[in-house]
């Protein structure tokens, strides 16, 4: 009253000086330059950098702010001119030292804010004279110490903040001076020891903070006097057993001492205490709660046990029957009574995670339940009745449990349901009746629904969490659904419309089902998300994709299996490096295995993909397929690796010895490439990448971690194969002369056969290596389609590409189809073998007597078989019979001349004597695909020699230039 009198008769004095001045302006209040003031006696000062505080301001001030500047002392007699301040605020300086004078004179001072600052002591002194002082924040500093008569005189004082300090003790006796004190806050220090009688004089505490000391013991009478006490907060402590002081606290409505470690609540814990209305004791490693511990509590709304793991029993909560929220958690839990909801009709929310809940009973009494949560228990199977009657339900989380079942009828009366949560369990089916309300629905990780949804029961879902990407397909809306397969966007048959039922509202019409009224929201956010690599109309997606996969799948097929007949047909032993083109040309085969599977199902699901992609993503179909497409890769590449070893290793050999002997050696390579090829494709089958991430069955680039980082390494392995070949072909091009590429030899066309697949697999291998590590690059944005288009194209374009590279420009695959087309014409020209024989023999003595023999017959591979019978061998090749018959031996064996090429015939030592050259040996014996590859006169004549009376045609007739010719 008399600080209103005052500043009335100050306002008073001002209006009668302005009238005496006639026409005269009223000054206004004084107001330092660096501060604020409204005009009404409040100044603010604050981060202004002031390092003292600031002189001028109006004696009538009451509010002064002068906090987060750089006052590092208060001197005696600072606020003397401000004898009606009622609040001031010295927060955030850097305050060290308060003269026991500095605020003398402020009587009508009601709140002192001195936190944040770096005071090491309370300025007991100073605080003596300020009796009407109600509010005092000296938290957040250094102090240490609190002196006995710190807080004497302060009557009125209310609230205290001693937290954020270094006590180490509760300052018992200063405190005895604060009989009206109502809040009290020691946090934040080092206390460990609570003794008996600590608050006995402050009988009107309502409010105690304790929270995070080190609090170890507290005394079994350490809260005699808090008959009013309302809040006790004990949190973040070391405390070891239950708290039992606050017995002693008839008026407690707050308890917290959660994250301790107590282990035990006994019996009757809270019987002393029935206003309490929450208690939070969670986080104590809790192994046993007494079954009465929360008995007869009537006015409890909020109980929290969490991380109580050894306890087995569900309490009683008997009489306490006002409690609105339950959370028991962590515990061993494996059943709830089913008296529950009778003893709670009151409860609104339930959170029973993370136990070991098997079986459900009836929440029908809780007919207030808005919120259950019984998330990662062991819960099997959902009962008609365990919902019912639950109208005003919001929320249902029952994910990571084991359900496999759910009835029909489960969610019939949940009315206002809106979250729903069934991820990650065994469900093959979800009933949707009664869920017409949802917002948002989890059902992702039930890897066991494969089935689709029915938008129209969940036609106001918003979010929605599924398995498989194709689930989404259903809640696509118009354009959405059109963009999945850009051909059919196009159309304008009017198959899809867009029909308004409300503003705002767009559905659609006439999609895949012909119901009438039936309605597809299309504000559905749902994951995981349709695409390129998840189609809901078409595997192969455009008919661009679609014709070349047709195109590569079938001339793969054909040439492979063209380039294999021809390879492997012959009797004869195949070299390295036809056995090397052999097995490319089986790898190749496989890839157009595999591109034709996917066009058959293609073909299949035209424009219904989504009812048969999540069974063919999970099923054996898709795992072969990609076994298939990852093998055939695989080996195709590390075969031809082989092959440009193989032919820089053998023109190496035939350059410096004149023969090659590692048949063996790289037989034995193939064989193991072909192993490690295996366990490549392998992999994904033991969870190293996996096949099923998209439908094209390719642990390529989709973005999911486990096939990227599969995808990422087999590229890093075939980059590195790549750059072998490059390096070893690179040193044999530099090691040849230009006349031995030149040359029509099958050696020299082997080696530009095998340079011509390095460059083509190599161009057509980058962009799939690119868009591997696509993912990895965040500043790259390259969309599906594209990527789903490089993959489809690309990776197969190998398979088709090499076989007719070998068919067209390789002139061995024309000896070699010759030969064949020979063969056909002997099978057809046998009906009778005896008459055939009879007309061989005849035709081949006629055609020996007179020098013309024809070519075709002696070509053939079957022609000796039946002249051995009728004719002697030396009188069928009497030129082939040498004194060292060796040389021509693999020569004829090579041309399907088995009988000849072990014949025992001998002739004089210098009948024919070239043959038994060593460059004639050694090429010869080695190389049976070829008899000219050396620049040798006799060698070369011998060859020819070898070659054509193996044929059978005379050699003075076929043959020139063979020296010591006797016949």
């Amino acid at each position: 009253m008399k600080l209103w009198a005052a500043r009335i008769s100050y306002a008073g004095w001002f209006l009668i000086c302005g009238l005496a001045a006639g026409q005269g302006e009223s000054s206004p209040a004084p107001c330092p330059t660096p501060c604020r003031c409204d005009g009404d006696g409040g100044a603010d000062c604050s981060g202004k950098g002031l390092p003292a505080v600031p002189a001028g301001l109006s004696a009538f001030t009451y509010y002064l702010d002068i906090s987060m500047n750089n006052i590092t002392e208060l001197p005696a007699s600072v606020f003397r001119n401000l004898p009606y301040l009622e609040e001031l605020r010295l927060a955030g300086n850097d305050l060290a030292f308060i003269h026991p004078e500095a605020l003398s004179g402020l009587q009508h001072l009601k709140v002192l804010m001195l936190q944040n600052n770096q005071l090491k002591t309370v300025p007991s002194k100073a605080l003596k004279g300020l009796h009407a002082l109600q509010s005092l924040r000296l938290d957040a500093n250094h102090i240490t110490v609190v002196p006995e008569d710190s807080f004497e005189g302060l009557l009125q004082l209310r609230h205290l903040w001693l937290d954020d300090n270094s006590l180490m003790e509760v300052p018992v006796a200063p405190l005895s001076n604060l009989p009206s004190l109502q809040a009290l806050t020691l946090a934040l220090n080092r206390i460990s020891h609570i003794p008996d009688s600590a608050f006995a004089n402050l009988s009107s505490l309502v409010v105690l903070h304790l929270h995070n000391n080190k609090i170890k013991e507290i005394g079994e009478h350490c809260f005699n006097g808090l008959e009013n006490l309302e809040t006790l907060d004990l949190n973040y402590n070391n405390l070891l057993e239950f708290p039992e002081a606050i017995k002693a606290l008839p008026n407690l409505k707050e308890l917290g001492f959660h994250s301790n470690n107590i282990a035990v609540i006994p019996d009757g814990a809270f019987s002393q205490n029935p206003l309490l209305r929450a208690i939070h004791l969670y986080d104590n490693p809790l192994s046993f709660v007494g079954s009465t511990a929360f008995r007869n509590l009537s006015e409890l709304h909020s109980l929290i046990v969490r991380g109580a793991s050894m306890v087995l029993r569900f309490p009683d909560l008997n009489g306490t029957e006002n409690l609105e929220s339950l959370t028991l958690t962590g515990t061993k839990i494996d059943t709830i009574p089913a008296s529950l909801c009778e003893d709670l009709k009151l409860l609104r929310t339930l959170d029973l995670s993370y136990n070991e809940i098997e079986e459900l009973p009836s929440f029908q009494g809780c007919t207030k339940l808005e919120e259950i949560t019984l998330q990662h228990n062991r819960i099997k199977g959902i009962q008609a009745d365990v919902f019912r009657g639950l109208a005003s339900l919001r929320l249902l989380d029952l994910s990571r449990n084991q359900i496999r079942s759910i009835h029909k009828d489960a969610f019939m009366s949940l009315t206002s349901l809106t979250n729903l949560d069934l991820s990650s369990n065994a469900l093959l089916t979800l009933p949707t009746s009664g869920l017409g309300g949802l917002n948002q629905l989890k059902l992702a990780g039930n890897m066991d629904m494969k089935g689709s949804l029915s938008a129209k029961d969940l036609q106001k879902l918003r979010t929605l969490s599924v398995p498989y990407a194709y689930q989404c397909c259903a809640f696509g809306g118009c354009d959405a659904y059109l963009n999945t397969n850009p051909d059919q966007g196009s159309k304008s048959d009017g198959s899809r419309k867009k029909i308004m039922y409300s503003p705002g509202e767009e559905v659609c019409e006439g999609s895949v089902a012909e119901d009438e009224g039936e309605r597809i929201q299309l504000a559905v956010h749902c994951s995981p998300p349709t695409g390129a690599f998840k189609p809901c109309e078409h595997l192969l997606g455009s008919w661009m994709i679609r014709l070349t996969v047709w195109f590569i799948c079938l001339v793969a097929l054909l040439f492979n299996l063209l380039v294999l007949v021809t390879t492997f047909s012959s009797s004869a032993a195949v070299s390295p490096a036809k056995l090397l083109v052999g097995l490319i040309a089986a790898s190749n085969l496989l890839m157009g295995v595999y591109t034709g599977m996917l066009s058959v199902l293609d073909a299949a699901s035209w424009g219904h993909f989504a009812d048969f992609g999540v069974w063919w993503e999970t099923g054996a179909g898709c795992r072969v397929t990609g076994f298939l497409a990852i093998f055939s890769s695989e080996a195709s590449i590390l075969f031809l690796t082989l092959a440009a070893v193989e032919r820089s290793v053998t023109m190496r050999d035939l350059a410096k010895k004149g023969k090659s002997r590692r048949h063996r050696q790289f037989r034995a390579a193939a064989g193991m490439l072909g192993v490690s090829a295996t366990v490549a494709a392998c992999l994904p089958l033991f969870h190293v990448g996996d096949f099923s991430s998209s439908p094209l069955c390719l642990p390529f680039p989709t973005g999911e971690a486990p096939s990227l980082g599969f995808t990422v390494t087999l590229v890093l392995l075939n980059s590195t194969a790549y750059l072998l070949m490059a390096v070893v072909y690179t040193k044999l091009y530099c090691g040849l002369e230009k006349t031995d590429l030149l040359e029509s030899s099958p050696q020299a066309s082997m080696v530009k056969h095998v340079a011509w697949l390095i460059f083509t697999n190599c161009i057509f291998f980058c962009p799939v290596a690119f868009f591997s590590f696509a993912p990895l690059i965040t500043a790259i944005s390259i969309s599906p389609e594209i990527m789903k288009s490089v993959t489809l194209i690309f990776l197969p374009l190998p398979a088709c590409l090499n076989p007719v590279l070998y068919a067209f420009f390789n002139p061995q695959f024309k000896e070699d189809w010759r030969q064949i087309r020979l063969c056909g014409r002997w099978r057809e020209a046998k009906p009778n073998a005896g008459t055939a024989a009879a007309v061989a023999a005849g035709s081949a003595a006629a055609g020996l007597q007179t020098g013309h023999i024809s070519p075709d017959f002696y070509y053939d591979c079957g022609v000796y078989s039946p002249l051995q019978d009728n004719l002697a061998v030396c009188d069928c090749c009497e030129s082939l019979l040498l004194a060292k018959p060796v040389a021509c031996k693999h020569l004829v064996k090579a041309h399907s001349c088995p009988a000849l090429a072990v014949v025992p015939c001998q002739r004089s030592d210098g009948y024919w004597s070239d043959c038994g050259t060593p460059s004639a040996q050694s090429e010869y014996a080695d190389e049976g695909d070829s008899f000219v590859s050396d620049s040798s006169d006799q060698v070369q004549a011998c060859g020819r020699a070898c070659f054509y009376q193996s044929r059978g045609f005379p050699l003075v007739h076929y043959s020139y230039n063979i020296p010591r010719i006797k016949d």
